[in-house]
């Protein structure tokens, strides 16, 4: 039987792997989201939420995100907004009792009105 040779071959090296490294997220410090707004306003999430579904705080939302303006949160704040006041708007929708000041500024903001249903 013919022998057979054994071919003497050369050791690859092995090949060296690059690593992509993704882009560092540069943090904006001007733009905040839910948990940093409520940090800021000194606020639970869910009021920061409820705030937003009543349209009563300045925000944004970019896709299902919302961000709000540092800047804007706190011009807000010093006009006047108060937190600590429940929402006529959600508590109308809750059936709780509001009172007559609530009443009152929901009918002259035109959040309200009275006369027949349907209209």
């Amino acid at each position: 039987m013919a022998e057979r040779k054994t071919a003497s071959r050369k050791k690859r090296e092995p090949k060296q792997t690059t690593f992509i490294q993704p882009a560092p997220q540069v943090k904006n410090s001007d733009i905040l989201d839910v948990d940093e707004a409520a940090s800021l306003l000194k606020v639970s999430r869910r009021t920061v939420y409820n705030r937003v579904k009543a349209g009563s705080i300045p925000h944004a939302r970019v896709g299902r995100k919302l961000l709000f303006h540092k800047q804007t949160l706190t011009q807000w704040v010093a006009d006047g907004a108060d937190l600590a006041k429940p929402d006529p708007v959600k508590a109308a929708n809750d059936n709780e009792q509001l009172t007559l000041d609530q009443l009152t500024g929901m009918l002259n903001n035109g959040q309200a009105h009275i006369g027949p249903r349907g209209r």
